[in-house]
């Protein structure tokens, strides 16, 4: 059965009649009537019995309906990305920032690209796994995220590289020079959850200096980490992007430097779009120009 025998037999099924079926399909009684014959024809057995004027599927068109019924849900699949993909140019472009690139880069990068020729866009904030799985499930054109493991199915495109830094409370007489993490007691710490990517990655530095990681507080969120500090509830090691965002806080930076690149992530099995790849320039630019360029 070819694709053309499947669509009539299916919408012939689904209907119950070869008129209602002509109708469906926007076609013509006898073209049906013809496909059906024919179908028949080469399969050898009748996939419809006549019974009061109606068609009743066979046994083996039972069977054959299954398999359709499958086929057709794929094609129907198919031909929504299709629809999608032919109004890529007229929808918003879908970017998920972390939501400290949410805070402290989405902004800049928008007021940077109003007025130029790039396509309107919707902004969401997603912490990272919410990002990953909103790309696996094309909820999302880009994800902006730090340079952390990531699953299959996506790739990563660098456009800058930030720098962790510790903050505290801004007050008089705080000392300005960096700062090194065997000087950093933990227990004071505002830390992020172990079970994050970066949390671990601090726990590892924190050891790799000879110093315990263990915060008093942790959370989820580089923003929180960096309100609670300004708050005074702690001093807290944050990306610069949230540090510069957040009012009142004293930044010291890190020595030796910790940094994460910024990339975007796109799904694997799709080629960017004109519009994906001008916005990811854009990132790029920025970047460089505010210092975060990948040679910093």
């Amino acid at each position: 059965m070819n694709f053309r025998q499947i669509e009539v037999f299916y919408a012939i099924y689904r209907a119950g009649s070869i008129s209602a079926a002509a109708r469906q399909l926007n076609s013509s009684q006898p073209a049906l009537s013809k496909v059906l014959k024919h179908t028949e024809s080469q399969l050898g057995f009748a996939l419809f019995d006549r019974v009061k004027q109606r068609l009743v599927p066979t046994y083996e068109a039972n069977l054959i309906f299954a398999e359709c019924d499958a086929l057709q849900t794929s094609l129907e699949t198919v031909n929504a990305l299709a629809e999608r993909l032919n109004g890529v140019s007229r929808r918003s472009l879908r970017i998920g920032f972390l939501p400290s690139l949410g805070v402290g880069f989405a902004p800049r990068l928008l007021a940077r690209i109003c007025g130029e020729c790039l396509p309107r866009c919707e902004i969401y904030t997603h912490h990272y796994d919410q990002i990953l799985e909103r790309l696996l499930s094309h909820q999302l054109d880009l994800g902006v995220a730090f340079s952390l493991p990531q699953p299959p199915g996506l790739r990563s495109v660098p456009v800058g590289r930030m720098r962790l830094v510790y903050v505290e409370a801004l007050r008089q007489g705080l000392n300005s020079a960096p700062i090194k993490l065997c000087e950093v007691n933990s227990t004071d710490l505002i830390g992020l959850e172990r079970e994050s990517p970066v949390g671990s990655a601090l726990e590892a530095a924190f050891h790799a200096a000879g110093r315990d990681y263990s915060p008093r507080v942790s959370v989820h969120t580089y923003a929180v980490a960096a309100a609670c500090a300004a708050e005074g509830v702690g001093p807290a090691i944050v990306d610069e992007f949230s540090a510069k965002a957040t009012p009142g806080l004293h930044l010291r930076s890190l020595e030796p430097a910790r940094r994460f690149d910024i990339v975007a992530l796109l799904h694997e099995r799709h080629a960017t779009s004109r519009a994906e790849a001008q916005m990811i320039a854009q990132m790029q630019r920025l970047c460089h120009a505010e210092g975060y360029g990948l040679g910093g």
